[in-house]
Parts: structure tokens; sequence; C-alpha cells
């Protein structure tokens, strides 16, 4: 199942079977430390490990005794490991480490040495690396609240975007069935028992039809803790194109501290609507998050694929139409002029009863593009305007649209 050095990265970073205290297993930085010095020396690489005595260990790779002892022991375990991989495995829980081709790559990159070494999960991995949005906000959400979570999960998932969130009560599990229930993706990260949700029939159907996938970076049946939280916090935001903070409290609890995190260290943009009800939003916004005021109107696309200055305060109707895009687009519509200009005269209102009357069939953008005699870009305006508005519904497989009767 796996490489021999995916599988010393499991025996030295999972917890798995691990029963004497004294040995912990090694953390995301840890083990990028101890990585660094097994590559610098003889060593070479993890694998080699598996063949090695503990004075061969502390003499190549030039550390302490006490941490010779560490790693021997992290290793001997392995018996008993395969044992518990297999019962993961019949479960259908699966482990990718860092030096696998099919871990989630936007990790890496953000992350770098702070990325967790495994990963644990259920689904289809390759969700993870699809261009999305995460949502996060409080468990306890008001009746506003949860509207602006469902309006933005439901046009992530009509743009095709996976929803990436945390699996938790309130804004996360309300965006995550939105986007599930109106033929989204979504990539939930765990802070606790990976086990206990694939037990849940809803979540086990969507898996099974690749539209969920679970991830934690903590064993199956770990329960909640809060640091556990506050790293699965960041997975969220680097895993994202661009993350949405529906309400936030000021100056505590986990959504507060993930996006001034992602704030700090700008791994990606920090969206927050622009409700004054909830203190934390407007706190978030003056140490340079961007203020959201509406949604309706706004390609979610548009918005994510933008570079934005850390300190601008915006309109998302008025954005530069030629600003560069800076995310990969895999099966979206997107295009960097589709900004809806207000004037006098709105040809989208002259055309669209027209535009209606040709989508009575469903149309690809080629199509339209060909048919209409526009461009591919006028073409991707109005469909994310007609979508906006409900006047159109999308048809997956291959990416079409049709009237909305």
């Amino acid at each position: 199942m796996f490489t021999d050095n995916a599988y010393v990265t499991i025996l030295m970073c999972s917890h798995l079977g691990v029963k004497n205290g004294n040995f912990r297993p090694y953390t995301a930085l840890q083990w990028s430390e101890l990585g660094q010095k097994i590559v610098n020396s003889n060593v070479g690489e993890p694998a080699n490990l598996l063949n090695m005595d503990k004075v061969s260990i502390i003499n190549n790779i030039k550390i302490s005794d006490e941490e010779g002892d560490r790693i021997v022991n992290l290793l001997s375990r392995g018996a008993n490991l395969a044992f518990m991989l297999e019962e993961m495995g019949r479960k259908g829980v699966s482990i990718v480490t860092r030096s696998d081709k099919k871990y989630p790559q936007k990790l890496k990159s953000i992350l770098k040495k702070h990325s967790p070494p495994l990963l644990y999960y259920c689904g289809n991995l390759s969700l993870a690396n699809k261009t999305g949005i995460g949502i996060v906000g409080s468990r306890n959400i008001d009746e506003e609240g949860a509207n602006f979570a469902q309006l933005l999960a439901k046009k992530a998932a009509d743009e095709n975007l996976v929803v990436f969130s945390g699996g938790a009560k309130g804004v996360d599990t309300i965006s995550e069935s939105t986007a599930l229930n109106n033929n989204g993706y979504v990539v939930s990260i765990l802070a606790d028992s990976l086990d206990r949700k694939i037990k849940n029939k809803d979540v086990r159907d969507n898996i099974r039809s690749g539209k969920q996938l679970l991830i934690s970076a903590n064993n199956p049946d770990a329960p909640f803790s809060a640091a556990s939280a506050m790293n699965r916090n960041k997975y969220i935001y680097a895993l994202s194109n661009g993350t949405f903070v529906v309400a936030s409290d000021y100056n505590k609890g986990g959504t507060w501290a993930g996006a001034v995190e992602n704030i700090k260290n700008e791994w990606v943009n920090t969206f927050v609507w622009n409700n004054k009800k909830y203190m934390g939003n407007s706190e978030l916004i003056k140490k340079g998050a961007i203020a959201v005021d509406n949604i309706n109107n706004v390609s979610i696309i548009d918005l994510i694929s933008r570079k934005i200055e850390k300190a601008d305060q915006i309109n998302i109707f008025e954005l530069d139409k030629n600003v560069e895009v800076s995310i990969e687009k895999e099966n979206i519509i997107n295009e960097n002029d589709t900004e809806y200009i207000k004037s006098d005269f709105d040809v989208y209102n002259t055309i669209v009863d027209l535009f209606l009357d040709f989508l009575k069939e469903p149309k690809t953008v080629e199509d339209i593009t060909a048919s209409l005699n526009i461009t591919k870009s006028q073409a991707t305006a109005w469909i994310n305007r007609a979508l906006s508005e409900g006047k159109i519904n999308r048809v997956n497989k291959p990416v079409r649209y049709i009237v909305n009767e």
C-alpha cells in the first residue's frame, strides 16, 4: 500500500498504536527538521532508517541519544501499525503522506514545513486540489448568518467551486449541506473523529457519489481538541483559493483566530461579510480582511481570481477588470472581464429574453458564442448574470446551460 518512505512517515508521525507517552510522534515542524537532517546525511532518505540500529542513526544524523531512542521506539511498532492500517482500510479510511504525489499540493506550497506530514481521508482525494472557497463561521449562528452562508454555498456550487469547511455545527454544516443539496462538491477538514463522521449514511452516500471528501490530520478516532481545531482552520485556508468568514466573535474563538492567522501570513485572501452586528467581522476588516457587502450579483470565481492588496477595502462591484487572474481554473467558467457595469443603457436587459429563448435546449459556452456571434467573455458575462438572477440553470457532464422554466 505504501512506499517505504511513506511507511516511515506514518511510523514517525502518526499516533496509531502509540502507548508509551515518553516517545511522542513527530509534529509537522519536527518532522520537517528531522527530514532535512536525514536528507543531508549519509542516510539519504527516511526509508533507510528501517535497516539501521540506534547507534548508526545517532552517528549518521548527528542527533542526541534521547532522540535516537525516540526514533527507534516509534519505528518498532511496525507489526501493530500494519494491523491498524488494515482495519482502517476496511472502514474506507486511507492515509496519504507528504512524500506522496497525490498529497494536496496547495497545503505543501502554502504551509511548507508546517503542512501535516500525513492526512487520513475518506473519499475522492483529488477534490482537495480543485479550485474552491473556504466558508467558516460561528457554531451558534443566527438566521441572518445562516441565510448568508446558504447563499454563498449555493453560488459556489453553481459556479462549480468546491466548498472547504470544517464539518462542525453552525456555519460549517449549513454551508456543506447547501453545497451538496445543489449538486456541489465539499471537502470537510475535521478536527475530531473521522470514524464517527463516516457512520452517517448521508455522508457515506456523498462520498460514494464523489461529492464529498473527509480529511483529518488526526487519528480517525481522535476526540475534539482546541489544538486540532486551530490546525484544522489553517488547512481550510490553505486548501481554498480564498476563504469567507460569515460570522466571528471578537478576539476569541476558532473563527477569529484562524482568520487573524491567515491575514497575518497572507496565505489566501480573507473575505469577511461586512455585517456590523458581528463585532468580530468589523474588527477583522480593520485588520486587513476584504469587506464583502453583497454577493447576489457577483461571480465568486471572479472575486477569488483577482489579486487584491491586503489593505484594500473594496466595493466588489467596482473591481478593475484588467487585474491579473491568480488561480488556475479547471472546469469552471470565468473571464477577466465579466464585471457588470452600471449605465443608463444596459444591453443585457435588451437581449435577455432572446438569450433565454435560445437556451430552451441545453447549450455549451461554445454553442452560445458561435450561434450568437459574440465573444466568449461576453457569453460568460451573460451566463454568470443570468445564473445569479436564477434565470438559467447549469447542467454538468458536459457543462451546459438551460433556461430555468
